[in-house]
């Protein structure tokens, strides 16, 4: 028990005193407006994803992160729109998002290249009344603290028939975490961070795709994180898939398209550091529903996730 407080502990001094730590997705190749806001829009149809994270199952106080995503092309012109809300769960920490999205495309060569924006807020809280605590007259550690950060970020997609690349800024503002001088970290503010997505579906006959993608993460003051993804698609119906995080994880996944409009995913993440003395892993459930609403889309011949 105690080398979990301390592991604990270790995670929230990191959080408070570097910066804030944006949930990381397995599957953010069908939850990608989390990442890019020049994502709106660019499969016309209209898309909803629900998406349920649970990291580092057994251990005490460990993230959870909720996701609803939606986006649509807007009557088949170049004009995308969507929305993100979230909530990220650790111990007694929340973070409750939300943020909707604008995004134009252009013909660019013989592809097209999207740019987005972004806005929104987050709600920080941190209920410190949930603690035991071994000196209750902590001034750090008692009540509850609420901080309302809005913000703005921006991204760019070019995609070019299987291929794709993307990289975004989703947070500009290096927000506090607690306002004025409400408790010894007051001055600690989160730290912009960067994404690039680079991937592409070759098709090797009528019924076996394979899918290379790669992620890179960068958050100021932090490491650089990469993703290699490698999917393997069945039939344009299941996929499966392995990835490999740095210093971190690897990740299974497989999903299933059960009709034009329903898609089910699951992935599970068995972790590489320290942590997994304590943990089995983490899980994460995905669904996807796409449509071709009248007057919204133009219609589509044959709607594929793929």
């Amino acid at each position: 028990m105690k080398r979990i407080i301390f592991i604990l502990l270790g995670l929230l001094s990191v959080t408070l005193a570097q910066a804030q730590q944006k949930p990381i997705f397995a599957q953010y190749g069908f939850n990608p407006l989390a990442i890019n806001p020049a994502f709106a829009g660019s499969q016309d149809q209209f898309s909803a994803s629900a998406l349920y994270r649970s990291q580092w199952v057994n251990l005490e106080g460990a993230p959870t992160t909720s996701t609803l995503t939606a986006n649509s092309g807007i009557g088949g012109k170049r004009i995308g729109l969507g929305f993100v809300l979230s909530n990220d769960q650790i111990g007694v920490h929340s973070d409750l998002a939300l943020y909707v999205s604008y995004a134009f495309r252009i013909k660019f060569g013989d592809g097209a290249l999207a740019l987005g924006l972004q806005a929104g807020f987050n709600n920080l809280k941190s209920d410190f009344t949930q603690l035991n605590l071994y000196d209750i007259n902590d001034p750090n550690l008692s009540g509850v603290f609420n901080k309302f950060n809005p913000n703005f970020g921006a991204g760019v997609f070019f995609d070019k028939g299987p291929f794709y690349a993307g990289l975004s800024v989703p947070y500009l503002i290096n927000n506090k975490f607690f306002a004025g001088d409400e408790i010894e970290f007051s001055e600690a503010r989160s730290k912009r961070y960067y994404f690039l997505v680079v991937g592409r579906l070759f098709e090797l006959n009528n019924w076996l795709d394979i899918k290379p993608e790669t992620l890179i993460r960068y958050q100021e003051g932090a490491p650089v994180g990469i993703d290699l993804n490698l999917k393997f698609i069945v039939d344009k119906r299941i996929a499966l898939g392995g990835s490999y995080r740095s210093g971190d994880a690897f990740i299974t996944t497989f999903e299933l398209q059960l009709n034009d409009n329903l898609r089910l995913g699951y992935a599970y993440e068995a972790t590489l550091s320290n942590i997994r003395r304590f943990s089995r892993g983490s899980h994460e459930f995905m669904v996807n529903y796409r449509i071709n609403i009248p007057g919204l889309n133009r219609r589509l011949n044959c709607p594929t996730y793929f």
